[in-house]
Parts: structure tokens; C-alpha cells; sequence
């Protein structure tokens, strides 16, 4: 998380133009009986900053999606990301904004 961390806000000062296309997979939620408000937990996230981004992953290039894993032994891990997540400094574009906003708050 670190190195990708490391490679976003490197991004943040030499490309503040740049658009990070961001979603996340939620489960233990029914959307047919509730809404996300305090409902469902965040599986992962999913960032995709163009074809040339390198997120520093040396086993992978430029214009690779990143993935950050929140099950199991990687319970926690959106905590390291909730910095840059929540800077408004950092241009995102969210699949369903109204609906990951929710799901990621009830994550901390």
C-alpha cells in the first residue's frame, strides 16, 4: 500500500490534472431491503489512473488497474488509502459516487 500511496501523491504534485477512476464491491447488503447508510462492507477498491499511471508495482506497468483488497487478512487496508480518498485536491470520478460515499464512510 505504501509504494502505491507513494506513487498517487508523487501523482497529486506532478499531474494534479490527472482523473482517477475509482469504485468499490461492497457485500453483506440486500439492496432490496436497505440502503448503504450504515449497511454492507467494502470487499475492495478499484482505481484506474489512465495508460501511462504506474502505481509502482513492479510486476505490472503503466496502465494497470489497481486493486487493494479488503478481505480477510487484508481487513484494514482502506484505512492506509482513506488520505487520499477523502482529498478533494485529487481528481476521482466514482462509478456510483452516491453509493460508494456510503459504503466507504461505514468502513471509518
Amino acid at each position: 500500500a505504501r509504494v502505491v500511496l507513494e506513487a498517487l501523491r508523487k501523482s497529486k504534485l506532478t499531474e494534479p490534472e490527472r482523473i482517477h477512476a475509482c469504485d468499490t464491491e461492497v457485500m453483506d447488503i440486500d439492496l432490496s431491503n436497505v440502503g448503504p447508510v450504515g449497511n454492507g462492507y467494502v470487499t475492495c477498491l478499484s482505481v484506474y489512473s489512465g495508460p501511462d499511471f504506474d502505481y509502482g508495482l513492479n510486476d505490472q506497468g503503466p496502465g494497470t488497474m489497481l486493486w487493494v483488497d479488503n478481505l480477510d487478512d487484508a481487513c484494514g487496508i482502506l484505512d492506509e488509502f482513506k488520505e487520499w480518498l477523502e482529498d478533494e485536491m485529487v481528481m476521482k470520478v466514482w462509478h456510483n459516487y452516491g453509493f460508494d460515499r456510503h459504503v466507504l464512510r461505514n468502513e471509518g
